[in-house]
């Protein structure tokens, strides 16, 4: 939970409600599904199959749980770390036995249920992400000196990692909406209307970069302390590193719902896209705040657990991007 920097107190052994959705690695399935069933209700006129809809879920979280193993491997205990990662090294053989699973079915449904023309679609997306995935997890195998690797992760990339997530992720949720579009679509189908998805794919993958980019604002002294390179810690300095995140990220989220609104996307697409942006603007302006800190886990009463941090910012970062495609989901 958050609580003012003068009111902190021990927690109980328990992981905190709020944080199951991010140590379970499902807050992002749920953005995912969301945005991929309002794409396609409003640009093909039918909601997505099951098949799709579990497959888009099920790579997801493999992608997800992949990433947090690979980082909770080479994760410091005596170092601040985030109660996410550590749940991960606790639970490590479960999640991977749970992977394995998943994949296994995930592999089936996408076989067997899933057109070729979106299997190859996403065979092409599926590279592409393991070469980010390997980019980041796996930076320089030439040098085995602690210090040099330490140098390599840290070192800033041209595309921050948290923009590049952000452009995978939204191609992923729209990659459905877009092959049934021009594989399954009217041959004579107005070009207005993928430009509109082109839109709304660009606007996407904004919304998330910027959920990344504050995530990692919130989690910058627990990266730094662990080594994770992040858009947050690839600045020495502070006041310029903050002054720096907080102007990009509200001239972002402060000019996406005009310049949506000036390229005319379907009334639900642009809404959710608002809202988004919006509720992204707010979080940022009052988490700018001093009086808002994280507050230390102590979930087995060791040494270790003391460096644990949890903060709930991180928690209403994914919810401000599944809530409003939800919502409008309800209505339509």
């Amino acid at each position: 939970m958050v609580r003012r920097s003068h009111d902190r107190e021990t927690l109980t052994p328990r992981t905190p409600v709020a944080a199951w959705l991010s140590v379970l690695s499902l807050d992002a399935v749920l953005v995912a599904v969301a945005w991929q069933q309002l794409l396609m209700l409003s640009f093909c006129d039918r909601g997505a199959t099951w098949a799709e809809c579990g497959s888009l879920a099920a790579t997801v979280w493999l992608v997800y749980v992949a990433d947090r193993l690979l980082d909770a491997a080479r994760l410091d205990l005596s170092q601040p770390h985030t109660l996410r990662h550590r749940f991960y090294l606790r639970h490590r053989r479960v999640f991977f036995a749970g992977w394995v699973v998943v994949l296994l079915a995930d592999t089936l449904v996408v076989v067997r249920y899933l057109s070729p023309e979106l299997l190859r679609s996403g065979l092409v997306l599926a590279s592409a992400v393991l070469v980010y995935g390997a980019g980041v997890h796996f930076p320089s195998a030439s040098s085995d000196a602690k210090g040099s690797l330490l140098r390599t992760r840290l070192r800033p990339a041209l595309i921050p990692k948290e923009f590049r997530v952000g452009v995978l992720f939204a191609l992923g949720v729209s990659l459905t909406a877009w092959t049934s579009l021009i594989f399954h679509g009217d041959s004579g189908e107005d070009r207005q209307v993928f430009f509109s998805l082109a839109a709304a794919t660009v606007a996407m993958a904004v919304l998330f970069g910027v959920n990344c980019v504050l995530v990692a604002r919130f989690e910058r002294h627990l990266d730094r302390a662990q080594s994770f390179a992040s858009i947050a810690t690839r600045w020495q300095s502070r006041g310029e590193r903050e002054m720096q995140l907080s102007l990009c990220v509200f001239a972002i989220v402060v000019t996406l719902p005009m310049v949506m609104m000036m390229l005319q996307l379907p009334a639900s697409v642009g809404t959710a896209v608002a809202a988004c942006a919006l509720g992204l603007f707010v979080l940022a302006f009052v988490s700018d705040r001093r009086c808002w800190q994280p507050v230390t886990m102590e979930v087995q009463q060791t040494t270790q657990d003391t460096f644990t941090f949890f903060d709930v910012r991180g928690v209403w970062v994914d919810v401000i991007l599944w809530t409003p495609p939800m919502v409008i989901l309800c209505c339509m």
